[in-house]
């Protein structure tokens, strides 16, 4: 059976990017995928630190609960990451937990050792949330961000919600269009 990873960063239980992951993930289950979510914020997970250990191994050294993440982000054939816009980008817990990818960097780049077996590349999938779109680039940062996220981890960005206007939470519930299209993101995430 094929695996479905979903991330979700916000800091915040029940928001709007939460809900909107929930339904990628009905999605993804709809179309028979096993799926698992992470919650960031529930891990304890430092910052990668630049020691440079993983260049030997391709393993990050820090011990911690992103040692159990790891694993399920290889074995993944399809990611979708889920979080609000904090001044452009994604949020804190998210990017811990990104930034602590350079061991795969280290595996691919200074190792070349492969992210996953048989050259098997996974499907990714990005939902963002905001409050108010304050101009040209809200997202632009955030895409950015997980693209590299994704390229590194041999996973394929196949598309993307983004949305603003969503200042209280819950309110994506009035938006049933959203929901839908996150429903439908995730049934169809590893058909595209």
């Amino acid at each position: 059976m094929k695996k479905v990873l979903g991330i979700f960063g916000s800091p915040r239980p029940h928001g709007n990017s939460d809900v909107l992951l929930d339904q990628a993930m009905k999605g993804a289950e709809a179309s028979n995928a096993d799926v698992e979510k992470i919650i960031v914020r529930d891990l304890q997970i430092a910052p990668c630190n630049s020691c440079g250990g993983c260049f030997e191994k391709g393993v990050c050294v820090i011990g911690d609960d992103m040692q159990a993440v790891y694993s399920r982000l290889v074995d993944a054939h399809g990611i979708i990451v889920a979080t609000p816009i904090y001044f452009m980008g994604v949020s804190a817990q998210l990017k811990a937990l990104i930034d602590r990818c350079q061991a795969f960097w280290a595996r691919k780049y200074i190792l070349n050792l492969p992210i996953r077996e048989n050259g098997r590349f996974a499907k990714g999938f990005f939902i963002a949330t905001a409050a108010r779109d304050d101009g040209e680039g809200l997202f632009t940062g955030a895409v950015k961000t997980i693209k590299s996220f994704f390229h590194v981890l041999d996973t394929k960005y196949v598309g993307n919600i983004l949305s603003a206007g969503l200042e209280e939470k819950g309110a994506v519930q009035k938006r049933q269009e959203l929901l839908q299209q996150a429903f439908d993101a995730g049934r169809q995430l590893l058909e595209l």
